[in-house]
């Protein structure tokens, strides 16, 4: 919204898409353009989009790009989508996490914008808290009490 106004105030073509299909259309070719360039390029896939994740997981495979040694890598932003970034840690993709650092008055607005972009996040919160408590389990629990459960 901000962006949309400060284009209308100063009378410049609005630099955000119409829609979120648009902005997910446009994401989405300019990552398969990369990826199909990749001698050319590297990547960091910053997304927290599952179908965008499964598009460049499978146009790699599609490309025969190995998810290990060439430049792709992937990241979410810490305290979102974790249970993505674990299946692509999981799966040898090189996945991270980022963290915003700067002013608080900087950083604030970022992270309200993407709380509010991905608000579908929330709905996978049941999910993902039952996805960290498995892996807490395993990562602490003796094996013998992990089979009791």
């Amino acid at each position: 919204q901000q962006e949309r106004r400060l284009a209308a105030e100063r009378g410049y073509r609005c630099p955000v898409w119409p829609t979120l299909a648009e902005t997910h259309a446009c994401f989405n070719a300019a990552l398969v353009a990369i990826l199909e360039n990749i001698d050319h390029a590297e990547i960091m896939i910053a997304s927290h989009n599952q179908a965008s994740i499964e598009l460049a997981t499978s146009t790699m495979e599609r490309l025969g790009i190995d998810r290990a040694k060439r430049g792709v890598y992937f990241a979410q932003l810490l305290g979102m989508g974790d249970r993505l970034t674990f299946a692509l840690g999981q799966a040898g993709y090189k996945a991270f996490k980022y963290t915003p650092y700067g002013p608080v008055k900087l950083v604030l607005p970022y992270l309200i914008r993407r709380a509010h972009e991905n608000a579908d996040v929330t709905a996978n919160a049941a999910q993902e808290t039952r996805l960290l408590q498995a892996e807490l389990a395993r990562r602490c629990l003796p094996r013998a009490l992990r089979r009791a459960e």
